[in-house]
């Protein structure tokens, strides 16, 4: 009787006896025994046993992949497991082979992948147009104890050439990952000439031993899980580990250029520098030089709509031809690009492309040439110096560097997303880095200057905003949807609004005049925006900065290094009457800290009936980043930052009653 019950009892724990891994694959079957014997991840869903990838070049720029995957299942949470994706550019660009799937369950049933099971999706991404496609697998009856396995084999076609790249961390743990990568030879083809290149990027400190899996591959043991619910860090590219795979092949021109930078310039160069026939939509006026240039930029911002369009196989990154884009009238960047370069040689400058990478993290000066790039903006060569703060010297000339995506910067400038970012310009005779100057950047600034009273607790007034850059974006907001888009902006994101106030735009500046800065001035009510509370009265916040967002979990230990890319400055202005007599609780306050500085001063003078407030605060944001080796320090100063501005909102527009 005793042994009945033992046996009842493993079988209900682990599930061990009553699943059959000789069910599964071999590589699967294998995974799972070597598993058994280890101790669970302890607060994990579901467990990794096995995710290895192989890459093998076949030839003629095509690129095998297989993937194997196999995940214990050991929560609720972890169900979704018995999902598997797979990322494609759609078209030529990649198909799926083979894609298989098993799920032997806890009771001893293989559920095998049904067809019906397989989708899909086309148009997956967020650009206006897109061929990428996603395709979903789902195995049925996945329940806890699980061992969820899938296959699958793709071919690729990368229009950029035959570069893989893989991630290795996940928000569950991983026992063991693998990449094996090779050369796969067919009766017709000899590729001892394809030189296979792998490269790791940021293991420290997150893995600190690999093991060679041969040739060029690797393999990882028990890696770490992604941080959970971790704010404030620096673009991941630039963070978290990573394997990028070039084969180099000398018979393909898209292959062998990622060599070297100097390859891969030139053959950008040669892209842009094709014979165009004139476009002839841009009246010159006979303007030439600087007034010419302001006039095509002009020109462009009113006429040509930036459409962002994904990567395609059939196109890759060649660009429109510049006739096409001002007869279509749109375009992404590269035939923004191309158009600006061709009308900048009718006015007689020599123009070239540069790659560069906005928003999500910097190019690393290190870094072995990869598509790490996702936009494409343009150098106009200068025989002298204009005089303009995006111009550049380099070893081999000066330039001016111009961004025709964005509409919203004068020309001379380039926006935020620009900030520090290093660019490669593509020369005919090869790559020319340089960093955007400082001086380069358009600083977004907005002024507001509030005028208004309180009637009891309702709080009318007038907002007058300045804004230069895209502090709010509302400039942005105008051009695409007028002064609806305008109200809404400010309702939803800036004002402290009730679906209860009044909000109407009275008048707006031309979104499209970078010439000044884009004016709006907006009538508020709000009906409880001078409200008592307790022993004190409490403005509405109308235009003063949010505290920054919690970025860790009390008590979990910070993991990522700390860091802030905001940046703006900010000046604020507000004369407000208010019933009876009042004293400000905050009459002052000065701080600097490494993410802001401000200057706070609330004063107060008798008015009819009342008490007229005078708030001016100047603030300023500062970029800030902390390394992992700093990163507690970083996370406190996050915090003290957080209370400060806490503090600044709370008692700087608080007011108590002071007696006659």
């Amino acid at each position: 009787m005793f042994k009945y019950w033992l046996v009842l009892l493993l079988v209900s724990s682990t599930g061990l006896l009553a699943q059959d891994f000789s069910r599964l694959p071999d590589w699967a079957a294998q995974a799972a025994r070597e598993a058994a014997s280890e101790n669970l991840p302890g607060d994990a869903d579901a467990w990794v046993l096995l995710d290895r990838t192989e890459i093998a070049y076949t030839g003629s720029g095509e690129i095998r992949q297989r993937r194997f995957r196999l995940v214990r299942i050991l929560g609720e949470r972890g169900l979704k497991q018995g999902t598997f994706v797979i990322h494609g550019l759609g078209g030529k660009g990649n198909k799926v082979k083979k894609l298989k799937g098993w799920n032997l369950r806890p009771d001893g049933d293989l559920v095998k992948l049904d067809s019906d099971n397989v989708v899909t999706i086309n148009d997956v991404s967020d650009a206006e147009y897109s061929t990428e496609t996603l395709t979903g697998a789902v195995v049925e009856r996945v329940v806890k104890g699980s061992y969820v396995a899938f296959e699958s084999l793709e071919a690729i076609q990368n229009p950029i050439g035959p570069l893989a790249g893989a991630s290795l961390l996940e928000r569950i743990p991983i026992r063991r990952w693998e990449l094996d990568v090779a050369k796969k030879e067919g009766w017709f083809t000899n590729l001892q000439t394809v030189e296979i290149r792998v490269e790791r990027h940021h293991f420290l400190p997150w893995l600190t031993h690999v093991d060679s899996l041969g040739g060029a591959g690797l393999r990882v043991s028990n890696l770490p899980i992604l941080p959970v619910d971790e704010g404030g860090h620096p673009p991941l590219l630039n963070v978290l580990p990573s394997v990028r795979v070039r084969f180099l092949d000398p018979d393909l021109p898209t292959s062998r250029m990622w060599g070297a930078w100097d390859d891969v310039a030139r053959w950008n160069a040669a892209l842009y520098a094709q014979p165009a026939p004139p476009v002839g939509v841009v009246d010159f006026q006979g303007r030439k030089g600087l007034e010419g240039l302001r006039l095509l930029w002009d020109w462009m911002g009113r006429s040509l709509t930036y459409k962002q369009v994904y990567l395609t196989p059939e196109r890759g990154w060649i660009p429109e031809q510049a006739a096409e884009v001002g007869r279509k009238r749109y375009g992404d960047c590269k035939d923004l690009a191309s158009f600006l370069l061709v009308e900048g040689r009718r006015l007689g400058f020599s123009t070239v492309p540069v790659l560069a990478r906005i928003a999500d993290g910097q190019i690393e000066e290190e870094g072995a040439p990869f598509p790490v790039f996702n936009h494409v903006i343009t150098a106009i060569r200068l025989e002298a110096s204009l005089g303009l703060p995006a111009e550049v010297g380099t070893p081999r000339g000066r330039f001016l560097l111009a961004d025709p995506t964005d509409p919203f910067t004068p020309l001379g400038f380039l926006g935020v997303a620009h900030r520090g970012k290093r660019v490669m310009l593509c020369l005919p005779e090869g790559a020319q880095w340089v960093v955007v100057p400082d001086a380069a950047i358009q600083k977004d600034r907005m002024a507001v200057d509030l005028k208004g009273e309180a009637q009891g607790t309702a709080l009318k007034a007038t907002l007058a905003i300045q804004e230069t850059g895209t502090y709010w974006g509302l400039r942005i907001a105008a051009h695409r949807g007028g002064t609806k888009a305008v109200r809404e902006s400010l309702m939803g994101s800036h004002l402290d609004l009730p679906a209860t106030a009044r909000v109407e735009v009275i008048r707006m500046g031309d979104p499209l005049d970078t010439s000044r800065p884009f004016e709006v001035e907006v009538s508020l009510t709000h009906p409880e925006g001078f409200r008592r509370n307790g022993g004190e009265w409490e403005l509405v916040a109308w235009g003063l900065p949010y505290p920054p967002a919690l970025i860790q979990k009390a008590g979990a230990p910070r993991r990522y290094p700390v860091s802030s890319r905001a940046t703006g400055e900010l000046s604020y202005h507000a004369t407000l009457t208010v019933g009876g007599k009042v004293r400000p609780v905050l009459p002052e306050r000065k701080a600097d800290t490494p993410f802001r500085a401000f200057e706070w001063k609330a004063e107060v003078e008798p008015a009819a009936g009342g008490t007229r407030l005078k708030l001016n605060l100047e603030h300023r944001y500062k970029p800030a980043l902390f390394s992992f080796e700093e990163r507690d320090k970083g996370l406190l100063a996050w915090k003290q930052d957080r209370n400060l501005i806490k503090a600044l909102r709370e008692d700087g527009l608080a007011f108590r009653m002071v007696s006659d």
